[in-house]
């Protein structure tokens, strides 16, 4: 059986780690991006006892144009294809946007937007080749907004206009394109972007900062585990027709459903009550 290939950018902790490892355990040659050379480091450490498949760490920044190319220029040492981009890294600056300074929001949309149409433009030659697949990550929160996360939701909205695009786009060369939607997970990224905006003052909105960090600390704590989308990417990736959303957990798309079918002010309603605002 011939190996098959796969992109994963954002495994130093989280989805893209878990992900990585499962692919490699089912014989794929992952190629892994992280943020530093400890990460790398970890993930190699982690990855040793696997047989059949491997992860290969490469340290990149994907905001970085140097390190993208870079990226490409070792996938394409050994392969003149591959069969998976997983677009999972991404960032959130949380913040009303009343106070959210601008380089906050222009750096957000760098991280999930600007740097996922990056590697996919460097990577695509190599997907097409394969006839393969592209998962972007977007979020629920791509599906609909939560106060103090818009710059966070702007981004996945973005993102999951730019994915139906390619979809349309690429459709003549075989290449798939798929979302996935995950809602809240204990992986970290919440926790994380708290603390970078937590020295800032917040405000009129200091009560509901604190409503969403209580969300996060709870979601730190409990959520889906990040096993459970390493399992939806592998599914997607053997499956012969794969959807074009995946929302994880299947759950979640209750909410999504009820967002859909209630006017905004009967939504807007909601959300109120339910953070005290």
């Amino acid at each position: 059986m011939a190996i098959r290939r796969a992109v994963i950018t954002g495994c130093s902790s989280g989805f893209g780690r878990v992900t990585a490892l499962l692919l490699a355990r089912e014989g794929w040659r992952v190629f892994a991006t992280v943020r530093r050379d400890e990460d790398a480091a970890s993930l190699t450490a982690e990855a040793k006892s696997i047989s059949g498949g491997a992860v290969i760490p490469v340290v990149c920044d994907i905001t970085r144009t140097d390190d993208v190319a870079t990226l490409a220029r070792r996938v394409g040492e050994t392969a003149d294809s591959i069969d998976a981009l997983v677009n999972n890294a991404g960032t959130a600056f949380p913040g009303p946007i009343e106070l959210l300074p601008l380089d906050e929001l222009r750096a957000q949309f760098e991280v999930n937007v600007v740097a996922q149409v990056a590697v996919t433009q460097a990577l695509l030659p190599f997907v097409k080749r394969a006839r393969g697949t592209i998962i972007n990550v977007s979020s629920v929160g791509g599906r609909r907004a939560t106060p103090m996360l818009g710059a966070y939701n702007a981004s996945k909205f973005a993102l999951e206009a730019i994915s139906d695009v390619l979809r349309l786009e690429l459709a003549p060369t075989g290449v798939r394109i798929v979302v996935i939607e995950p809602s809240a997970s204990p992986t970290g990224i919440w926790r994380t972007s708290l603390d970078r905006a937590g020295d800032r003052d917040a405000g009129a909105y200091a009560p509901l900062a604190a409503t969403i960090r209580r969300f996060a600390d709870r979601t730190a704590a409990k959520g889906f585990p990040p096993e459970l989308f390493a399992e939806a990417v592998s599914a997607i990736l053997n499956a012969a027709r794969p959807r074009t959303r995946y929302v994880i957990p299947g759950a979640a798309r209750r909410e999504l459903r009820l967002h859909w079918l209630l006017p905004d002010r009967w939504w807007d309603r909601l959300v109120r009550r339910a953070l005290k605002w």
